[in-house]
């Protein structure tokens, strides 16, 4: 019986031994695989730039280009995989003006894909001083594109100046960009606005590409009330008055539209 016994033990040992070695080959195995795959370069780079809606582009796939090859001092191809630090990249893609969202990443076959959001302007700033920019849906600063003009509101006159928090505090520059948001959200508002002009005072005065007239808005304090109220107008008011029969059409009284109609000569 012990020699029986001690039998059927060597076999189980056996047997044991067989499945840890079996294990050990497969790690060692998998280990290869991944080290062979870390140390392989990435074949192809793979640009995919999400256009703006209107089809256009404010940077272009060969300038993102460029700016890699500026940074690294090659175009990534041929690149180790373990040796690119995709967060980097991405970093430092976002550093770009007109880049919103940058995401990288490899797949099997070692391809890297660089997908881009660009940022969208919604309105254009042309001041007194002569500063010449847009601003994007998030409030971000950004210089005018030499592939394309994006056709947004013009903001001009005596308009604050733009610093990161303007925002945060009280100026022309944060009423009139609040109200190009809000304009947005209506479909007859967002079409007819073009230009806002900000005076001495700080009101804003809108106009538009239907009719002649002018909206005196004034700043962005009771902002939904009088985007409702301009809203309402122009769907129902303006049925009665006719777009061509007004100079001015002031929203700045507390629950009432003030129009006046060009004087006659």
């Amino acid at each position: 019986m012990i020699m029986k016994w001690n039998k059927k033990r060597l076999l189980s040992v056996l047997a044991v031994s067989a499945w840890s070695a079996v294990a050990i080959l497969f790690f060692m195995g998998a280990s290869a695989a991944v080290e062979s795959k870390s140390h392989r370069g990435i074949t192809k780079v793979d640009y995919h730039l999400i256009h703006l809606t209107d089809g256009n582009d404010l940077i272009t796939v060969e300038e993102i280009k460029d700016k890699i090859v500026k940074t690294y001092n090659l175009d990534l191809i041929g690149v180790e995989v373990d040796l690119l630090d995709l967060e980097e990249l991405e970093n430092i893609l976002r550093k770009e003006a007109f880049i919103s969202v940058a995401d990288a990443y490899i797949d099997a076959k070692e391809v890297l894909h660089i997908d881009i959001i660009q940022r969208t302007p919604v309105l254009r700033v042309m001041g007194l001083d002569g500063s010449n920019y847009y601003l994007d849906v998030d409030g971000y600063k950004l210089p005018l594109s030499k592939h394309f003009t994006a056709r947004v509101p013009i903001v001009s006159g005596k308009v604050s100046d733009y610093h990161e928090g303007f925002l945060k505090e009280k100026n022309s520059l944060r009423s009139a960009y609040n109200l190009i948001k809000a304009s947005r959200e209506d479909d007859l508002l967002g079409a007819w606005l073009e230009g806002i002009y900000v005076h001495n005072d700080g009101d804003l005065w809108l106009s538009g590409n239907v009719g002649d007239f002018k909206v005196i808005f004034g700043d962005d304090s009771d902002l939904e009330k009088k985007v409702k109220k301009m809203s309402t107008f122009f769907k129902e008011g303006l049925k009665v008055t006719g777009w061509r029969n007004l100079e001015t059409i002031n929203l700045k009284y507390d629950k009432q539209v003030v129009t006046k109609a060009p004087s006659k000569v």
